[in-house]
């Protein structure tokens, strides 16, 4: 099978590569997050994708891969966009948003398919329903470290999931990576999965 370059440096992106037996190299992109105010979360999202993997195509100077993939994920709730909370305390602010509500996931994925020299764009949207959060609890969650480097400053997928009542959508989306339909691209883009 023909490598990926996998434009991110998260370990739950790169765990999914490995169970769907891809191989892929890793070359994060470290790009500008913030996108035109006028933008929708889900175009917010698609946009930073898409700025990932041009991030790539331009450090590599024209030596060309066959694929590159770049993903964003960000939550939404009143159309107000959560990323990465940069210390402790916006951190404790989203999770007190979130508290008692219902936020949005979106996962927006960016492919560059080589042959073709374009970039497919695919965005996954999931619902997450906290449970009502004191604030002791948040703080013991804090104090785990789990909310660094992640959108909304939680992880589905470790202890967090003590706090969340319901989901709705692509859980693997919500982790950072929809299996299903990144899978799909792949296979609508001519991917040589299994070759």
């Amino acid at each position: 099978m023909e490598p990926i370059i996998l434009a991110s440096g998260s370990l739950r992106r790169q765990e999914y590569f490995k169970l769907l037996g891809l191989p892929f190299n890793i070359m994060p992109s470290y790009v500008d997050e913030t996108a035109p105010a006028e933008l929708s979360p889900r175009e917010h999202a698609e946009h930073i994708a898409n700025r990932k993997v041009k991030k790539i195509l331009e450090v590599l100077e024209g030596r060309l891969p066959l694929w590159i993939l770049g993903a964003d994920t960000i939550i939404s709730i009143d159309n107000t966009i959560f990323g990465k909370p940069a210390d402790r305390q916006e951190a404790y602010h989203m999770l007190k948003t979130f508290s008692g509500r219902t936020h949005e996931v979106i996962t927006a994925m960016a492919l560059y398919v080589g042959r073709e020299k374009r970039i497919a764009t695919k965005a996954v949207s999931s619902t997450v329903r906290f449970s009502h959060l004191r604030d002791d609890e948040i703080e013991w969650y804090l104090d785990t470290g789990e909310w660094q480097g992640v959108a909304g400053g939680y992880q589905i997928q470790a202890l967090a999931a003590c706090f969340i009542s319901h989901i709705e959508g692509s859980y693997s989306g919500i982790v950072g990576l929809p299996i299903h339909e990144f899978y799909g691209m792949l296979r609508e883009n001519g991917y040589p999965y299994g070759a």
